[in-house]
C-alpha cells in the first residue's frame, strides 16, 4: 500500500503539514480536493488534518489570529526581502525563550535541506546552538556538516566545533570541523596557516556548501563575541565607531551589509562574507530587537535567502521599509 507522505512543507509553516492544509482550507477557501492534490494527500488525510487542526484550536469558524498574523507577516517579508521562505513566529519576552523557540523553527526549515549528499555549512551563535539542540535525529551518513567559522578555545556550547558536531551527531552525518583558530595574531599569520594544504582543503570545503545556517549578532551590550577568540569589547567599540552595526561570520557589517574594515581585517580564518553570498542557500536563524540593526543589514547585503525569526523583528522590518522605501532591497546572489 502507497504511503501518505504530504508534499514539503512550506517553511513558514515550520514544518506542521496541519497548519498548511488549515490556511490552504480556511485562508485560501480552497476545497477538500484542492488541498489534498497542493499536499500530494488522499482527500481522507486532509479531513482528518481539519479535524486535528480544530482540535489544536489552529481554527474555529476562522483562522487562529497567531497563526493568520505569523503567516502573513512571513510572506509579507519574503515579498519584500525577496526571500526563498521566511517562518515567523510569536514575539516572546523572555530572550532564552525566543532563542529556543527561533531554533525550533528553524530546524524545520534546515531539514528541508537535510538529502544524501547534501554539504552544509554551519557557523555559529546561541539561536544555531539551540537549533542544533532541538534537530530531530535521523540516519544520513551520506550528508556533510562544514564548519564554515574558525575555531575557538572556549567550552561555549555556541561554538562552531559545538554546533557543527552536535548537528552532525542528530543527523547521522559526517562532521568536517575547521581545526584553525577563528582568529589569528596577524594577518600575514592568518595567510600562513590558510597556505597549508590540510587548511586549505578545508577552507575550499566552505565553497562546496548547498546551504549555510548562520546567526547574526549585535556588537554592543551582550554578545556572544565579547570574548578574546572571536571579539573583544574594545575591538567592538572600535568597530562601532567605523559604522559597523552587526556581526556575521565573524566580520563586522555597516547598515548596508558591507564589510567594515578595523583592527581584526585579514585575521579571521574562515568562510569570507563573498562566498558565503554565493552559497546556493543562506539560512539566517536570528530574533530579538536587540539585534534589529544588524539583521537588517544582513538583509541589506543579500546574504539571507531564507528566514526564521520573531513576529516583532518582522513588523519592525516591514514597517520601517515601507517609510524609507527600501523594499526589496535584498541584493540577492
Amino acid at each position: 500500500m502507497k504511503q501518505d507522505i504530504p508534499a514539503q512543507v512550506p517553511a513558514e509553516f515550520g514544518g506542521d503539514a496541519v497548519a498548511w492544509a488549515i490556511w490552504l482550507y480556511y485562508g485560501e477557501g480552497r476545497t477538500q480536493s484542492e488541498v489534498a492534490s497542493a499536499l500530494r494527500l488522499s482527500r481522507a488525510t486532509i479531513a482528518n488534518y481539519l479535524a486535528e487542526g480544530r482540535r489544536r484550536g489552529l481554527v474555529s469558524i476562522e483562522i487562529a489570529p497567531e497563526l493568520l498574523s505569523t503567516v502573513s507577516l512571513a510572506r509579507a517579508l519574503c515579498e519584500r526581502w525577496n526571500l526563498a521562505s521566511a517562518h515567523v513566529i510569536p514575539a516572546l519576552g523572555d530572550m532564552a525563550e525566543l532563542r529556543r523557540a527561533v531554533g525550533r523553527a528553524g530546524g524545520h526549515a534546515l531539514a528541508r535541506h537535510m538529502r544524501p549528499g547534501a554539504v552544509i555549512g554551519v557557523a555559529w551563535g546561541r539561536t544555531v546552538g539551540q537549533l542544533a539542540v532541538a534537530l530531530p535525529e535521523r540516519q544520513l551518513p551520506e550528508m556533510s556538516i562544514v564548519q564554515v567559522s574558525g575555531s575557538s578555545l572556549s567550552n561555549a556550547e555556541h561554538s562552531p566545533e559545538v554546533c557543527t558536531a552536535l548537528i552532525a551527531s542528530r543527523t547521522g552525518a559526517r562532521a568536517e570541523n575547521l581545526h584553525a583558530p577563528a582568529l589569528l595574531s596577524t594577518p600575514e599569520m592568518r595567510d600562513r596557516l590558510a597556505a597549508e594544504p590540510g587548511i586549505a582543503r578545508q577552507l575550499a570545503r566552505t565553497r562546496d556548501c548547498d546551504v549555510v545556517l548562520f546567526g547574526v549578532g549585535e556588537l554592543d551590550g551582550e554578545h556572544v563575541f565579547a570574548d578574546p577568540d572571536y571579539m573583544s569589547a574594545e575591538a567592538a567599540e572600535e568597530y562601532m565607531r567605523l559604522g559597523a552595526v552587526g556581526i556575521l561570520l565573524g566580520r563586522c557589517i555597516d547598515p548596508e551589509g558591507n564589510e567594515v574594515e578595523g583592527p581584526l581585517s585579514g585575521r579571521r580564518m574562515g568562510m569570507e562574507l563573498p562566498d558565503l553570498r554565493a552559497a546556493p542557500a543562506r539560512l539566517c536563524v536570528a530574533g530579538g530587537m536587540a539585534k534589529i540593526d544588524a539583521i537588517r543589514a544582513a538583509l541589506r547585503g543579500g546574504y539571507v535567502t531564507e528566514f526564521v525569526t520573531d513576529a516583532e523583528i518582522a513588523r519592525s522590518l516591514l514597517e520601517e521599509e515601507r517609510h524609507d522605501g527600501k523594499g526589496s532591497g535584498n541584493r540577492a546572489g
